[in-house]
């Protein structure tokens, strides 16, 4: 089941949780995978690119998380899907890199408010992969990176995602879980 809605847009976060609910009755789990990118020197930037990123990075995510919170059911997991160049230094990415480090801090503080439900709140921040965001004139230089000499996979950041999600992921929460085949 594919549902769509424009998280930048808090009632369509709520729609999008309201069709969710109807359709599988309570949620356990909740995903916030949002992003959008500007590779553009921060005196560049104008109020229009801040407010796009921020948007869908932060915002978006905001609303996402205050939905969950207040909708998933007791013991649930809330995963949020950061990026490792929060944890590297690269120019001309500040929109991108402030927006990501901004929605970690929301896991952080989010983890103490839903702890009392047993609720797990955590990131994952994934290295260069392979997705529609990768240039391809950043490739090879990414996946030199990696010790394993490529870059990572969907599958490889699905998997850290589905171990949080999983009871092995019980005692896991308000952390920044690195999945970057060793970038960082």
């Amino acid at each position: 089941m594919a549902l769509k809605a424009d998280l930048s847009c808090p009632a369509e976060v709520i729609r999008l949780f309201d069709e969710a609910e109807s359709q599988l009755g309570g949620l356990d789990i909740v995903v916030a995978s949002a992003a959008d990118i500007m590779v553009r020197p921060l005196v560049d930037c104008t109020e229009e690119d801040y407010d796009r990123i921020f948007n869908t990075n932060t915002k978006g995510v905001f609303f996402t998380l205050k939905e969950a919170a207040k909708r998933l059911s007791d013991g649930g997991r809330i995963i949020v899907v950061s990026t490792g160049g929060t944890r590297m230094f690269f120019p001309d990415q500040s929109l991108y890199l402030g927006s990501k480090g901004a929605i970690e801090q929301f896991v952080r503080c989010l983890a103490w408010e839903l702890g009392k439900r047993n609720i797990t709140v955590n990131a994952v921040s994934p290295g260069p992969t392979e997705t529609d965001m990768m240039q391809d004139r950043y490739c090879d230089r990414a996946a030199a990176m990696s010790p394993f000499n490529r870059l990572g996979q969907p599958q490889d950041i699905a998997d850290v995602a589905v171990f949080l999600a999983s009871d092995a992921g019980r005692w896991v929460t308000g952390q920044n879980i690195g999945a970057g085949g060793g970038a960082f």
